[in-house]
């Protein structure tokens, strides 16, 4: 998991807490594909090391104002499901939310 980080952070800020992972970008129309190169890189790593990834646990959430969530993201060939809010160990992240414990890389 320590080579992760340093695998997707040209393309995405990498958060880590326990076995989640979080990969953050500011997305405007210029780079919304950097993202999706962050998400190949993860793919990539997951494949490397032999570690399916729940796909259905994946999501995509955007945060901040005049959202444009018309950009599809995919792992391993499937589109991530778009929705409003983030569970993670019994805390929810809501659109606008930004306040997190991860460990940000």
């Amino acid at each position: 998991m320590n080579d992760l980080p340093d695998l997707c952070k040209q393309f995405a800020k990498v958060c880590l807490f326990a076995d989640d992972t979080k990969l953050c970008k500011h997305v405007t129309y210029e780079d919304h594909l950097s993202l999706q190169m962050g998400l190949n890189a993860l793919q990539v790593w997951s494949d490397k090391w032999l570690l399916k990834l729940n796909i259905n646990k994946c999501k995509i959430v955007s945060y901040g104002r005049n959202l444009d969530s018309k950009y599809q993201y995919y792992l391993a060939s499937a589109e991530l499901e778009k929705v409003d809010e983030i569970k993670d160990l019994w805390t929810r992240r809501l659109r606008g939310d930004l306040i997190g414990s991860f460990q940000d890389f």
